[in-house]
């Protein structure tokens, strides 16, 4: 987390928000890097990242910035504080419904510009209707200054999400020596599988969020047309 999160309530609507604070900083360099990372931040209106609604420093210099509130009435509540409820791992289809919204809200970040760097499962927020969002999306870049995207950065982002579906079904991290998810996870999907094995494979992977994405559909489809063919297979045999 690169600040502390607070729940803050608006009295004049009633309306529930999160308020981070990231402490005092520094210097005038600092503080533009804060208010552009802020402002980046508050352009990304997409449903599966978390975006900035305002921000401002008080008189010490210290940083504050308010977005939507996607907790419930407890707590905010994290992707990991769902899988570890769920015993530590998730099953098949709830794993690829989240890295898809991951993705989806990732290749809309980068469409305009905007890159994280490889995502940390702990970014990743469920809202209350069982949503994901990307918690402070790029803003560790542009606080360090960093700006714009390459290739490499972008296949680095991408790998990282193929690492966290990887760590949601089988509850362990993909590190070398990496054993294949299909061996750990029962019922694994042969398209979903094949699909992890692509995205962690070290001279290969995905080189755009969208790519993922695409191959993720088509991972789905695999089944069903393998189904079609084995039926037309018994039609050719019946009619000889």
């Amino acid at each position: 987390m690169l600040g502390k999160r607070w729940l803050a309530l608006r009295e004049s609507d009633q309306s529930s928000h999160t308020v981070y604070e990231f402490g005092c900083l520094p210097d005038r360099v600092w503080r533009r890097r804060h208010s552009r990372a802020m402002q980046l931040l508050a352009t990304l209106q997409h449903p599966h990242v978390l975006s900035i609604e305002t921000c401002s420093f008080e008189v010490g210099g210290e940083a504050w910035a308010s977005a939507p509130y996607t907790g419930n009435h407890d707590c905010i509540v994290t992707l990991m504080d769902v899988v570890r409820a769920k015993g530590d791992t998730l099953p098949p289809a709830e794993a690829e419904r989240a890295v898809l919204q991951v993705l989806e809200g990732m290749a809309f970040a980068h469409s305009v510009g905007v890159c994280n760097g490889p995502i940390a499962i702990e970014q990743l927020l469920v809202d209350r209707h069982g949503s994901l969002l990307i918690e402070l999306y790029g803003v560790a870049r542009a606080l360090a200054g960093l700006e714009g995207m390459n290739g490499e950065l972008v296949r680095d982002e991408v790998r990282s999400v193929v690492e966290i579906a990887y760590r949601l079904l089988t509850g362990i991290e993909a590190d070398e020596p990496r054993i294949p998810v299909g061996r750990l996870v029962k019922r694994m999907p042969r398209g979903f599988e094949q699909w992890i094995e692509t995205g962690l494979d070290p001279t290969g992977g995905y080189q755009t969020a969208q790519d993922a994405i695409d191959a993720l559909a088509e991972s789905r489809a695999e089944p069903e047309t393998s189904r079609v063919r084995n039926v037309l297979g018994r039609f050719a045999s019946w009619s000889r």
